[in-house]
């Protein structure tokens, strides 16, 4: 796909870096270097395919499929389509979240032995991680991730995500594309967003764009300064990824990052469906040193979002919907459902007649 044309630009192919897989000081000087890394095979197909399977039945019976097709195909059903944070996504999402097989995909000793070489240390995989199920783009729906950057969202000392296709994941089905060299320009200001996270970049990217298509198995690794973006899901199919960060265990992690994806309970909630004990609390063995989300880049977001809406400007919706289910401030809370009701009757004059 080399030279394809973006609105963000031409994107090359990824440098493969496959080869040097089990050389940790050469991934890490890559990883340096380029701010990210493409790795063929890391995690076992098989394993990556039973995930699928049974997110796949969880999407299923929360309308998200077309009945029309076999759950294996994974085709979306158009009339169903949502996104975080909707609750309408949210209430199928919660135990899709809560998987026992998604989450120890995060912790396989493939993925930990890659980190721990790339580290020279001990790997601590955070707690929270994120899970995406993408419906194709169309004329009335859109929920493509734009240009971000992961740092102002996780905090803490440096981190690197895994990003991970579930199931075979072509250019038309929406990867992720990221800006090779982009890290080394720090953190970029940014814009309200209706992507992940709600913040958008909104200065020019530095880096060259590069993606490609990825086979259930393939993982991306990118720093938490490189800016990167999902393409569009032209398919017909819901896309389903996951992305869990992971740091040095001796470097600080931001709270924020200990606790549930937000909305799905508490560790004890989520725990109550697994079989087996294995892999709960994790990280307590690692004893990681806790620190407070440095939240001031969330802060400037939401004044931008409250201006928006103040103005009657429905982009702030969906950051407004993240103030309600998310901020730890009462007052911000509040002062965003009031808003996001004045936005609704604006939109259906309805609601207050």
């Amino acid at each position: 796909m080399a030279g394809t044309g973006t609105a963000a630009g031409a994107v090359q192919d990824f440098l493969d870096s496959t080869g040097l897989m089990g050389n940790g000081p050469a991934l890490a000087e890559r990883l340096e270097r380029d701010g990210y890394l493409f790795l063929r095979g890391l995690l076992p197909r098989e394993a990556v395919l039973e995930v699928r399977r049974r997110l796949l039945e969880k999407a299923e019976a929360g309308g998200w499929l077309d009945p029309a097709h076999p759950l294996e195909d994974g085709i979306a059903n158009p009339d169903a389509a949502c996104k975080d944070p909707e609750e309408r996504y949210m209430t199928v999402f919660r135990g899709i979240w809560a998987d026992e097989a998604l989450h120890r995909l995060k912790t396989h000793p493939a993925v930990l032995a890659l980190f721990e070489g790339i580290f020279g240390e001990p790997a601590l995989a955070h707690p929270m991680f994120v899970q995406r199920n993408i419906f194709p783009q169309s004329e009335s729906f859109d929920f493509t991730t734009g240009e971000h950057q992961d740092k102002v969202h996780i905090g803490g000392a440096t981190n690197h995500a895994m990003w991970v296709p579930l199931g075979d994941c072509p250019i038309e089905k929406g990867p992720l594309a990221v800006a090779s060299g982009s890290h080394l320009a720090g953190v970029l200001d940014t814009k309200v967003g209706n992507g992940a996270g709600g913040m958008d970049i909104c200065v020019p990217i530095p880096g060259q764009w590069v993606s490609g298509s990825f086979e259930a198995g393939d993982v991306l690794i990118f720093s938490d300064t490189t800016v990167h973006r999902a393409l569009p899901n032209r398919s017909a199919e819901l896309r389903q990824s996951f992305d869990a960060r992971f740091q040095p265990a001796s470097q600080p992690i931001a709270d924020t990052n200990m606790v549930p994806y937000s909305g799905c309970g508490t560790w004890e909630e989520v725990y109550a469906g697994w079989s087996s004990d294995d892999q709960k609390y994790y990280w307590k063995a690692l004893s990681p040193h806790v620190v407070p989300l440095d939240r001031s880049y969330y802060e400037r977001r939401d004044r931008m979002a409250f201006e928006m809406a103040e103005s009657g400007d429905v982009t702030a919706r969906d950051t407004l919907l993240r103030i309600v289910q998310r901020d730890p401030n009462e007052e911000k809370r509040q002062r965003a459902e009031t808003l996001l009701r004045r936005l609704d009757e604006k939109e259906n004059p309805a609601i207050s007649a």
